[in-house]
This record gives C-alpha cells, structure tokens and sequence, in this order.
C-alpha cells in the first residue's frame, strides 16, 4: 500500500513539474520572452518584451551579446492577419514593419495554412529572398520544456520545413500550437534560436 501511494505521489509530481504552458493568457503587456540564441560561435539572448497585443503586435527587443543592441517592432493589423516575410536581423532602433512582414509571431493565415489542408505555405524566410515552400509533416505537436516564472513548463510545437526541395539547409521554425497567438519557438535559420523563458512578473 505504501509503495503503491509512493508511486502516486511520484507520478503526480512529475505531472506537476512539467505542466503545460498556455500562451494565450501568459503572453500579455509586460510579459517577457526570452530565446536563447547561436549565431556561429556567438551565444547570447534576445529579449522580447510585449507592449501591445491588439489590433497588431509591438514588442521592444533587446540583444546581450557585445553590442548591447535593442530597439521596437511594430507590426501592422493587415500583416497579423496575412504577412509571409520573416524580419529575423535586427538593427537598433524603432522599426515599423510592412503589410506583409512579422517578427516573432506568424500570420492568422501562415498558421491556418500550416495546420489544415495541405498544411504547407509559401513563405520568405528573410525578407529581400526568395519565397520557399514551407511545410508542416508531423501530425502531432511535439513539446518544447521551457521555463514560466521560475517554474518548469511545457509548450505544445508544430514543426515547418523547407520542403521546396531545396532544404539543404535544414532551415525551419517551430510554432505554438494556439491559433491565437502563434508565436515562433524555435528557428534555424543561418542561426539557431529557442525560446528558454517566459516571465509575465
């Protein structure tokens, strides 16, 4: 009997350490992201932290690596609903994206296409290149552990890759599960960034 409650209680705790995060209601004004990034032999963070959520997403950012850099995105109503291009290298300051560009997040219509139908977009991974067929080939969400305010969490994650056929790269990014706030977790992109952290306090 007792190694049958020890057993439980061991359980229930390996539940409990692992919960699942749900971005929808921890990702607000205030709410800090912070990714972990390589970038040849450099490692540094970049920090996201959301001013605003509706109509469009504007974040300030900040880089730790030598340069100390930082800045503002601002993303238009019309990109949230249906931008294609990736804004991934930062330059200091406050920037104003297009209607067809995001940074960090993706558009109501990529994550549709990501996840229904053919389950695969035409994307520009950077802006300035060339649109590549990205998709979506795993059924099931993968998790990524991450860490929430001090505590041990689980994100739910759809992983895209390039399957244009030209993919040799191996580029892709991973993207929360949740419709309505489809945030980039992971990125391999001539870098590679993930997602470490969350603080909302």
């Amino acid at each position: 009997m007792k190694k049958a409650i020890l057993l439980l209680s061991f359980l229930t705790l390996s539940f409990i350490s692992f919960a699942q995060a749900n971005l929808q209601t921890l990702i607000k004004p205030g709410t800090k992201l912070i990714y972990s990034v390589e970038a040849g032999a450099q490692k540094y963070d970049f920090i996201v932290t959301v001013k605003t959520i509706m109509p469009a997403v504007v974040f300030d950012w900040e880089i730790t690596n030598d340069k100390k850099s930082s800045g503002t995105i601002t993303h238009t109503a019309p990109a949230m609903v249906s931008g294609n291009a990736m804004y991934n290298y930062f330059s200091p300051g406050a920037k104003i994206l297009d209607d067809n560009t995001l940074s960090v997040w993706i558009s109501k219509n990529t994550f549709n296409s990501l996840t229904k139908g053919t389950r695969s977009v035409m994307m520009k991974m950077n802006i300035n290149e060339e649109a590549r067929k990205m998709g979506v080939t795993e059924e099931d969400p993968a998790e990524l552990k991450i860490t929430v305010d001090g505590e041990k969490e689980t994100i739910e994650e759809f992983m895209a890759t390039d399957v244009s056929g030209g993919g040799a790269d191996q580029t892709y990014f991973t993207f929360s599960t949740s419709a309505k706030m489809p945030v980039i977790l992971r990125m391999k992109n001539e870098f590679y960034i993930v997602l470490k952290e969350i603080k909302t306090k």
